[in-house]
């Protein structure tokens, strides 16, 4: 009676234990596993260094690229009438959220020799009677527009004008329709459109194209302006290419038979390639932060900006994108894997397709919007679908 006791109590002992200790042994065994292939991971220097240098590469790219002015120069000349000063408040706003930076002349002549000696990629000439043309529907070839064969972003640019000039023109639209129609309430309809012009809550315009394709084209315009300059799109690549590593990964454990009795084949794929980008993540999200508080603080590393310039919304928006992606990079893994089978030539496809990432997403430009068949390329790499969250 006593053993019997003992035992059972033994047992209750041992079941309080287990308890305890937090999860089954099957649940202990892959925490087990995972702490095994993460040490790995930090085991190898060149990994560990890589972690290390990605955010100092961000905040040295943040700060040169401040340094230079930020981005890609456009000369702006705009002549003085009754929009000029809105034009130019409405550019200098864009600023803040482009890579394009505008420089402001006051003669066309020194917007155009600004563009023949290269120190803008391309220039613009707004007339004074813009408002006038405009109104009046009298809209083509009302803006002079200066640029080389090498002006690479000249297409980009044009639509940020536009876009101010058509904000003038919807303003003024609203306010001669309110004068119109009750005077009386002019004044407490220009004050609800300034409340609610940016919230998107009231008003929403939308260019109408005759194909449906063209308009699909325009509504995803604004994802394509690399406002974190190109470092967003290089550490999505980085990103990726961590993902195939661990497809090298996987094929050394297959080829050692490791961890055969810990997790099936599929499991362990999945785990080698998806563990990576968690720390590539990691990092490109401090890098990510580091830039952007870097770029707030007008081209200075400054702590109080740095603390300040994300909330706790962004941080999570930052962090489900990446948790996306990477379930995006380890899908597309397990589709390679279909197609790639043997070492060699895993190893000889991560440096062609990081190759096409670089080109076809649009990581530094979107070549989309100048030779239509990479619409369809760029959608056939992972980096894509990172730029567009």
């Amino acid at each position: 009676m006593c053993e019997k006791g003992l035992a059972e109590k033994g047992l209750k002992s041992d079941r309080g234990d287990h308890r305890k200790g937090g999860g089954s042994p099957l649940q202990k065994q892959y925490r087990i596993w995972l702490l095994l292939l993460a040490k790995r991971l930090w085991r190898q220097p060149a990994y560990v260094v890589l972690l290390v240098l990605i955010p100092l590469i961000g905040l040295a790219v943040g700060v040169s690229a401040q340094g230079e002015g930020g981005g890609a120069a456009v000369a702006v000349c705009v002549e003085d009438g009754s929009w000029a000063e809105r034009i130019a408040d409405g550019l200098r706003q864009q600023e803040k959220d482009s890579v394009l930076t505008y420089v402001f002349c006051a003669e066309s002549s020194e917007a155009e020799s600004l563009v023949l000696r290269g120190g803008t990629d391309c220039g613009f000439v707004i007339p004074a009677d813009i408002e006038e043309r405009i109104m009046e529907n009298d809209r083509r070839k009302c803006v002079t527009v200066y640029e080389t064969n090498a002006s690479s972003i000249t297409g980009m640019a044009k639509e940020r004008i536009a876009e101010v000039l058509f904000q003038c023109y919807s303003e003024q639209s609203y306010m001669d329709y309110m004068e119109a129609l009750s005077p009386e309430l002019s004044d407490y309809a220009w004050e609800a459109y300034e409340t609610h012009l940016t919230d998107g809550s009231t008003f929403d315009f939308r260019y109408l194209y005759d194909d449906q394709y063209s308009q699909q084209e325009n509504d995803e315009a604004d994802t394509y302006d690399m406002t974190a300059f190109p470092v967003k799109g290089v550490f999505a690549v980085i990103i990726f290419i961590g993902g195939m590593c661990g497809m090298l990964e996987y094929d050394r454990d297959l080829q050692e038979k490791r961890f055969l009795r810990i997790a099936p084949n599929a499991l362990t794929y999945v785990v080698d390639v998806w563990l990576p980008t968690v720390f590539i993540s990691a990092a490109a999200l401090v890098c990510l932060w580091l830039s952007e508080g870097v770029r707030a603080a007008g081209g200075h590393f400054s702590p109080g900006t740095l603390l300040s310039v994300w909330d706790a919304g962004e941080w999570l928006s930052q962090i489900g994108r990446l948790i996306a992606y990477q379930l995006i990079v380890a899908a597309y893994c397990c589709m390679l894997r279909l197609f790639l089978r043997r070492r060699e030539t895993i190893a000889a496809a991560i440096p062609l397709l990081s190759l096409g990432s670089l080109v076809c997403s649009p990581v530094f430009v979107r070549l989309a919007a100048y030779v239509p068949v990479f619409a369809v390329l760029e959608k056939l790499f992972p980096a894509t679908y990172y730029l567009q969250m």
